[in-house]
C-alpha cells in the first residue's frame, strides 16, 4: 500500500490487510530488537526453565512448611490440654481404692511430656531443616533471576518511546504519530480551529499523543476531570425508654429500644477520566452534531431490526415537526443509517450530506453492526464545526502511554508476548477509534492550506501546554500535592521561562484537605421526644502547592543512553543531586526529559546538562 492511498472502507481494509500486516510488522520489529540486543534466546529459555522449576520447588516446600507448622501448633495445644488434664486428675484423686483417675492422670502427663519431646527433638528439627532449605532455594532462585535479568538487560534497555509509532506508520503510512505534541502544532490548532489551552482549572491532561492523517491533525487524549459533587453521610443513635401497662390487673413495665438514623448531604470532590480522539478538518466547517449510536454488541438481528423500526418512527415524527416548525431537518433516504448513526441534532443539512455520502453511510453501518471485531463499535462522534471528537469505551480501558517499561521482563518469551499483545491491541483500538473519521471520504480528500502553502506557525515555547500537563502527570502525584491533601490532585502548568530547547514551568497541584466534622440532627423518637443524632462527615477545603519543573527536548537521546547516564555517569548523578534532589524527580518520557527543580535553571545550566547528556553517546 502506498502512502498516498486512502482508506474509504475501514472495516474491510482492517480485515483484509491491516490486522495481519500490523501483526507481522510488530513481530518483525520485536525480532529485530532481539537481534540487535544480542540476547541468546535458548540460554534465556534454559534459565527461565530453571526458574520455573525452583518456583515450583519453593511452593512445594512452603506447603510442607505450613503443614509442619500447623502440626506443631496442634501438638502444642494438645500437649497443654494433656498436662492440664493430667495435673487436674492427679490432684483430684482421693479414693485409694479407685486408682483409675490417678492412672489416667499419669498417662495424660506422660503423653504431654512425650509430645514435648516429639516437638523438641523431631518436629522442630524438621521445621528448621525446611527453613534452611527454603532459604537456600530462594537464594538460588534470586541468583537465577539475576542471571535472567542480566541476559535480558540489552533488550530491556533497547525499548524506546517511539516504537509503537514506528510500527503503526509502517502499517499505515497515511497516519503519522508525533514524538510529542509541540507548541507549533498546538498554535496551529488553537489559532485556526479554536483548540483550547489549559486554562480550565477543573481539567488536567493525563496523556496526549498528537499526529496527522494525510496532514490533517489529530490528538489522542486522556483527561482527568474534577467537579464538586455531593455525598450523603449517615449517623445513628440508640434510644430507650420505659412504658407501663396493666396486665391482669397488675402494672407491667417494659423497656423499649429504637435506632434513630439521620443523614446529611455535603459537598464531595469527584474525579473522572475521559479518553477521546480529536480530529481537525476544514471540510463542512459550519456543521455541528452529536452522534451517539446505540450499542448493538449484545443484540441479535431481530432486536436490531426492532430498534431501527422504533428509531425510524421517531425520525418520521421529527421530520413532520420540522415541517411545522419550518426547521432544516430533512432525513436521509437511508433510514437505517439515520437510526443507527443517530445524529438528529445536526444544524446544516447540506454539509451533513457532503460528509455522509452513500459510501460513508454504508461503511458506518458496517462498523456499528459488525460483531467479528471487538473494537469496531461502541463509539460516539461529536462534531463542533472544524473539530471532531470520537469517544470510544475501548479507549478508556487500554494503557495509552506506550511506555517502554510495559515490555521489560527477564523472560524473552514473556516479553515477546507482552510486546506483540500491547502493540496489536493499541493499533486496533486506535484504528477503530479513527474508523468513523476514515469512513468519511471527504475528510481524506481535504488537505489544510497551511501544509500545501507551507504557512508557518512560530514556536513561542518548546512544548504545548497539553504536553506540559501530560508530562508532569507522569510523575508520582505525591511529588506535587500539598501535604494536607487527601484527594486526587489536578495539576496545572504555567510557563515562567523558555530557552532554546527547554521550558521552565510552575506546576500547581490543586487538591482538598479533609477536616472531620460532626453535626447533630434532631430526629423524633418513638418516645415522643426529639433526640440529637450525631452524623460524622468530612469537610473538604481546597489546598494547593506550587513546584518548579523543567521540560527539555532531547531528540537524539535514546532511552538506553538515558539509562546508561543514570548508571555510569558520575556527572549526571551530581547534576541530579544538585538540581533535582533525587533520582525519582527525573523522568524521560517520549523525547522529553523532565525534572522537578530544587534550584533555579537558566541557559548556562542547560548547556551543562547538554554536555552531560551527550557525553557518553
Amino acid at each position: 500500500m502506498q502512502s498516498t492511498d486512502y482508506i474509504y472502507e475501514p472495516l474491510d481494509m482492517f480485515k483484509k490487510q491491516y490486522r495481519n500486516e500490523h501483526a507481522k510488522n510488530t513481530s518483525e520489529y520485536f525480532e529485530d530488537l532481539v537481534k540487535e540486543s544480542g540476547v541468546n534466546e535458548s540460554e534465556n529459555a534454559q534459565v527461565v526453565k530453571k526458574i520455573r522449576k525452583k518456583e515450583k520447588e519453593i511452593k512445594r516446600l512452603e506447603k510442607k512448611h505450613r503443614t509442619q507448622t500447623g502440626l506443631k501448633v496442634f501438638l502444642i495445644v494438645l500437649t497443654v490440654l494433656l498436662l492440664i488434664a493430667g495435673v487436674a486428675l492427679i490432684y483430684s484423686f482421693t479414693d485409694e481404692k479407685a486408682p483409675a483417675r490417678l492412672i489416667t492422670g499419669i498417662i495424660a502427663l506422660a503423653g504431654g511430656v512425650g509430645l514435648i519431646l516429639l516437638i523438641v527433638l523431631k518436629l522442630n528439627k524438621v521445621i528448621k531443616n525446611l527453613n534452611n532449605l527454603l532459604s537456600e532455594t530462594k537464594e538460588k532462585l534470586d541468583s537465577l533471576y539475576a542471571t535472567a535479568w542480566e541476559q535480558m538487560r540489552p533488550l530491556n534497555e533497547l525499548y524506546d518511546w517511539s516504537m509503537t509509532a514506528a510500527i503503526i506508520q509502517k502499517t499505515m503510512p497515511l497516519v503519522k504519530l508525533d514524538p510529542y505534541f509541540d507548541y507549533r502544532k498546538f498554535a496551529y490548532l488553537a489559532k485556526k480551529y479554536g483548540l483550547p489551552g489549559n486554562a480550565d482549572k477543573n481539567k488536567s491532561v493525563l496523556f496526549i499523543q498528537s499526529g496527522e492523517i494525510l496532514n490533517n491533525p489529530f490528538l489522542l487524549a486522556r483527561i482527568l476531570n474534577f467537579r464538586m459533587g455531593t455525598k450523603t453521610y449517615r449517623g445513628t443513635k440508640i434510644i430507650s425508654w420505659t412504658v407501663s401497662r396493666i396486665v391482669d390487673g397488675k402494672t407491667v413495665t417494659e423497656t423499649r429500644m429504637q435506632t434513630l438514623s439521620a443523614t446529611l448531604t455535603k459537598p464531595y470532590p469527584l474525579y473522572s477520566t475521559e479518553s477521546f480522539i480529536l480530529y481537525a478538518n476544514d471540510a463542512a466547517g459550519d456543521l455541528s452534531f452529536n452522534s451517539d449510536p446505540p450499542d448493538l454488541s449484545g443484540l441479535n438481528d431481530r432486536q436490531i431490526e426492532n430498534l431501527i423500526s422504533r428509531k425510524e418512527r421517531e425520525i418520521e415524527k421529527k421530520a413532520r415537526d420540522a415541517i411545522k416548525d419550518n426547521s432544516e431537518f430533512t432525513p436521509l433516504a437511508n433510514t437505517e443509517f439515520e437510526a443507527l448513526f443517530n445524529a438528529l441534532d445536526r444544524d446544516n443539512e447540506v454539509q451533513f450530506r457532503l460528509l455522509f455520502t452513500p459510501l460513508a453511510q454504508t461503511e458506518i453501518i458496517k462498523l456499528l453492526k459488525d460483531k467479528t471485531e471487538k473494537y469496531s463499535s461502541c463509539w460516539s462522534l461529536h462534531k463542533r464545526k472544524y473539530l471532531n471528537f470520537v469517544f470510544s469505551k475501548h479507549l478508556k480501558k487500554i494503557d495509552v502511554s506506550q511506555d517502554p517499561s510495559l515490555y521489560v521482563d527477564y523472560d524473552l518469551a514473556s516479553a515477546r508476548k507482552k510486546f506483540c499483545a500491547y502493540n496489536n491491541d493499541f493499533f486496533q483500538i486506535l484504528y477503530f477509534s479513527l474508523a468513523p473519521i476514515l469512513a468519511i471520504p471527504l475528510y481524506q480528500q481535504y488537505r489544510p492550506r497551511e501544509f500545501i502553502y507551507d504557512e508557518d506557525y512560530y514556536d513561542k515555547f518548546n512544548v504545548s501546554c497539553w504536553e506540559h500537563e501530560a508530562t508532569v502527570n507522569y510523575f508520582s502525584e505525591s511529588q506535587f500535592k500539598h501535604e494536607k491533601s487527601v484527594t486526587r490532585n489536578i495539576l496545572k502548568t504555567n510557563v515562567i521561562a523558555a530557552g532554546k530547547d527547554y521550558d521552565v514551568l510552575e506546576v500547581t497541584a490543586h487538591g482538598f484537605a479533609g477536616i472531620p466534622r460532626t453535626d447533630y440532627v434532631r430526629v423524633l423518637g418513638g418516645d415522643g421526644h426529639y433526640h440529637s443524632v450525631p452524623v460524622h462527615w468530612v469537610e473538604y477545603l481546597p489546598v494547593k502547592k506550587a513546584s518548579r519543573v523543567v521540560i527539555k527536548k532531547t531528540e537524539g537521546v535514546s532511552r538506553r543512553e538515558f539509562i546508561n547516564n543514570k548508571q555510569n555517569n558520575d556527572n549526571w548523578r551530581k547534576f541530579i543531586e544538585t538540581h533535582a534532589g533525587s533520582a525519582s524527580a527525573f523522568i524521560l518520557r517520549k523525547s522529553l526529559l523532565a525534572f522537578i527543580l530544587a534550584k533555579p535553571y537558566d541557559d548556562q545550566t542547560d548547556e551543562r546538562l547538554n554536555e552531560i547528556l551527550y557525553q557518553i553517546k
